[in-house]
């Protein structure tokens, strides 16, 4: 019995399926293979599985990890083969890692590396907006829709291309169980801090996701 640490992708095929899904999926897909979970003790035992930051629908990823507990001993390159055996196209296992003698704590990642791809209209000044002490925003959270400062959760903003019609950018945020900060939050104080700007259709995908400046691997 072992805990392995899997990176894994989502793309475009498969963006629109939701984490309870995803989770369901992956379940069905090991059971396909020769693989065996682990599960948990109690009433209603499940198979010992966690995500580490669950993607939202519609966003692209080729650096998604999840904790895994496996009823057996598998080097990390036959458990990749054996799960891309079976998993559906627009998923792929990456990457695998024992997590037992170097264990890497998925809860301490704090921030995402995002590419956002954004429709608009008007003036698109990300420095002007960077210069701001602070950006107030309605922004969801579990208690509700309320303002909030991002600007302190805005680790960088960088604009990769500009054609006039669609703007590139990269964005650092915050993100995890302290803070979660996604992409549209900061179109939405372009909006509000940019004279004339009006954003429209976005493709958002993650790059990486990192505890300060540190990929798991």
């Amino acid at each position: 019995m072992s805990n392995y640490i899997l990176k894994y992708s989502r793309d475009e095929r498969v963006k629109y399926i939701s984490h309870l899904d995803f989770v369901r999926l992956f379940h069905r897909a090991v059971r396909r293979s020769d693989i065996n979970f682990v599960f948990s003790q109690g009433f209603n035992p499940h198979p010992v599985m966690t995500v580490a930051q669950p993607l939202s629908v519609g966003v692209t990823s080729d650096c998604e990890y999840m904790k895994v507990g496996f009823d057996g001993d598998y080097s990390e390159d036959e458990l990749v083969s054996a799960l891309n055996a079976v998993m559906p196209p627009g998923y792929k296992i990456l990457a695998a890692r024992i997590a037992e003698g170097r264990e890497i704590d998925l809860t301490k990642l704090d921030r995402a590396v995002y590419t956002v791809e954004l429709e608009y209209e008007g003036v698109a000044d990300t420095g002007s907006l960077m210069q701001r002490d602070e950006l107030i925003v309605m922004k969801k959270s579990k208690s509700g829709v309320k303002e909030s400062d991002i600007r302190p959760y805005i680790y960088s903003l960088e604009t990769l291309h500009d054609d006039g019609k669609i703007l590139t950018l990269r964005m650092c945020l915050a993100s995890g169980g302290a803070y979660n900060l996604k992409p549209r939050s900061v179109a939405d104080a372009m909006e509000k801090y940019s004279d004339n700007f009006k954003a429209g259709f976005m493709n958002v995908h993650r790059n990486s996701i990192m505890c300060v400046d540190k990929e798991p691997f």
